[in-house]
């Protein structure tokens, strides 16, 4: 019961929630959803600079456990980057 509360109750911080017309970052339970129709890959690092996760597409998803991470997705010719932080 208790696992079930703290999925139900994962937030990301505000700045993750950006979104623009072609980049989209969204938490699902405990999933991270990154979504752009041009981009190439995503990246989850750690706090402390070490490459946790790498999916390549135009859809990602990413199972976190609580903590800091950083986003980074290949969009076109850019870097999108995102703090992302699991309660």
């Amino acid at each position: 019961m208790t696992t079930a509360v703290v999925l139900l109750t994962g937030v990301i911080v505000a700045d993750a929630a950006k979104c623009t017309d072609n980049f989209t970052v969204r938490f699902r339970e405990n999933t991270l959803v990154v979504s752009a129709a041009q981009m190439e890959e995503a990246r989850i690092y750690s706090m402390e600079g070490k490459l946790l996760l790498k999916e390549r597409g135009n859809f990602v998803e990413f199972e976190l456990v609580p903590g800091t991470y950083r986003l980074y997705a290949k969009v076109g010719n850019q870097m999108e980057r995102r703090r992302i932080e699991l309660r």
